[in-house]
């Protein structure tokens, strides 16, 4: 099997190892396509608190081909998806029913999916690994990892409000991956959907993508008219900029007794001065999000599986995956949103 390696910031590098023999549990995949994302690209320039430099990616889908003993669900020749993670169940944190805090939710991750061949854990076969139905492609299937996260998100938003779970409106703060898997959530829970973001051409995917109202973030920001035009009008707020100006820009659109999901992170350590008047007086609830709950990822997967997520419009580009080096290349430049990697030699159905 040959994977790639991030040996170091801005530092890709590949290796070779035999196949691995599934233990217990295990379920070794064949990858047929993998994606980037915007945790990979923070890793790529800077590393990441939560993950080793080491096996790179881990948004992926493909194929059965060996077995772990006391694996009965599945079979070689089986194509399926998964997400690189699955808690432990046996925490303070899961037994709480908070899963996705679990203590022990990066012990055994599936990294590497930017490689040929992935060995899956015994944890994540039993609670996260699922056959693809046949109408998906594999590329469209890999995105069951992201869309999990934007699933629970919405789920932290529902549970703020018990009187509204879902709200009217939202404003979503970004549109890139995220922010765009964000406002098909909203489009297939029937919310109405503004999209504040900079650049015509993400502005105009949002409105293909079926957004009821778009906004340049530059205008929304920096001129004063559009500033108070656009002022604390949003039931609820969705942050996936990623920055503490468009953190700030949340805290100021939403309206009175509205939430602010606070998706978007920050680096370690970063302190973010916010309006207390406003979320004192105006009772607003900021809302932290982070990873998902095996629910979360069947909630996804049933979204992928129905159509109600159409996912192929994101994809900028796809790669084979030796181009990976150039990939993040483009990324760090912000040209284009998400690139399919598939290892060759590549089929049609496959994408």
């Amino acid at each position: 099997m040959t994977y790639a390696t991030l040996d170091g910031p801005r530092a890709i590098g590949w290796r070779e190892k035999p196949l691995p023999t599934p233990g217990r549990g295990e379920v070794l995949v064949k990858i047929r396509a993998a994606l980037t994302c915007g945790t990979d690209l923070k890793t790529y320039r800077r590393g990441h608190p939560k993950l080793q430099f080491g096996p790179f990616g881990h948004e992926a889908s493909g194929d059965v081909i060996a077995t772990g003993e006391g694996v009965t669900a599945f079979s070689p020749g089986d194509p399926v998806m998964w997400v690189q993670t699955a808690p432990c169940g046996a925490c303070d944190a899961c037994r709480a029913d908070n899963e996705n805090l679990c203590e022990k939710l990066f012990d055994e991750i599936a990294l590497g999916a930017y490689g040929t061949h992935l060995l899956l854990p015994a944890k994540v076969v039993r609670h996260n690994l699922y056959r693809k139905p046949e109408h998906l492609t594999y590329m469209e299937a890999a995105f069951l990892e992201p869309l999990a996260c934007v699933v629970h998100g919405w789920s932290v938003l529902r549970r703020a409000n018990a009187r509204e779970p879902l709200p009217p409106n939202v404003a979503i703060i970004g549109a890139g991956t995220i922010g765009l898997l964000h406002l098909l959530n909203a489009v297939q829970a029937g919310v109405h959907a503004t999209v504040i973001a900079r650049g015509a051409d993400r502005l105009d995917l949002a409105m293909r993508l079926g957004a009821d109202e778009v906004l340049d973030a530059a205008n929304v920001e920096d001129d004063p008219a559009a500033r108070e035009s656009s002022a604390a009008r949003f039931a609820a707020v969705i942050e996936c900029g990623g920055t503490a100006e468009s953190w700030n820009t949340a805290v100021r659109l939403v309206a009175p007794g509205g939430r602010v999901l606070l998706f978007g992170g920050l680096p370690a350590g970063e302190r973010v001065a916010l309006d207390a008047g406003r979320i004192h007086y105006d009772e607003l609830t900021l809302l932290g999000t982070f990873h998902f709950s095996p629910n979360d990822v069947r909630e996804a997967r049933d979204l992928l599986a129905g159509g109600a997520a159409n996912v192929k419009p994101l994809v900028s580009g796809i790669e084979p995956l030796r181009a990976l080096p150039n990939v993040f290349e483009r990324l760090d430049k912000r040209d284009g949103f998400k690139y399919a990697l598939v290892p060759e030699p590549a089929l049609v159905g496959w994408i």
